[in-house]
């Protein structure tokens, strides 16, 4: 009998009770967009400072030294980078060049030495949510492909002057092509981060 009368009372959530439900849901899923985007956000502003470390670095050990690769003084080598593509992740990766730095069509040009780099010789890896472009200095966008097809080389002489690669790096939000971070390398070497 009591089982009776709580089921004949029981007539399911009022009207009030679901709205009230439904805008829970609907805070909690726009909480959780926001936070999605603040994380994407801050893996580009990773990429943009992981490039700005290795800019720092490359350009502080060429300035007035003579690269040694496997413990031999290579007085034509000069300390690069190369930042190129490898799958749907970008990477800069260390490395030398050999040349004036204006014929950069020859890629045997350029030597890696993979113990120097992380990533089993890959280099330092960018999130895979952000997406780099590169405009050269007049301006002109260039596509960063593979490290055996087009990558973008940065090639400092002894002075630590940019002979080639200088320029703009954009960041983007991979999935909505939204510019969130920009390095910007001059001639002289110096870079910013906007």
């Amino acid at each position: 009998m009591e089982k009776r009368r709580f089921m004949k009372d029981n007539k399911g959530y009022t009207l009030i009770e679901m709205i009230i439900v439904i805008a829970i849901i609907a805070i909690m899923t726009g909480a959780a967009m926001v936070t999605i985007t603040i994380l994407h956000n801050a893996k580009a502003k990773e990429a943009s400072i992981t490039l700005e470390t290795a800019l720092s670095e490359t350009q502080k050990n060429a300035k007035g030294k003579m690269c040694v690769v496997a413990d031999t003084q290579q007085p034509d080598y000069k300390f690069a980078l190369a930042v190129y593509k490898s799958g749907s992740k970008y990477y800069v990766k260390k490395g030398y060049y050999i040349g004036n730095g204006n014929d950069m069509s020859l890629n045997s040009s350029y030597v890696f030495d993979d113990s120097e780099n992380a990533n089993s010789g890959k280099g330092e890896s960018f999130s895979a949510y952000v997406k780099v472009k590169y405009k050269d200095s007049s301006g002109t966008e260039q596509d960063i492909t593979g490290i055996d097809e087009k990558p973008v080389y940065i090639i400092y002489d002894r002075q630590g002057m940019c002979i080639y690669g200088d320029g703009q790096y954009e960041f983007y939000r991979n999935s909505k092509d939204s510019l969130l971070n920009t390095v910007v390398l001059n001639k002289n070497g110096s870079h910013t981060l906007h």
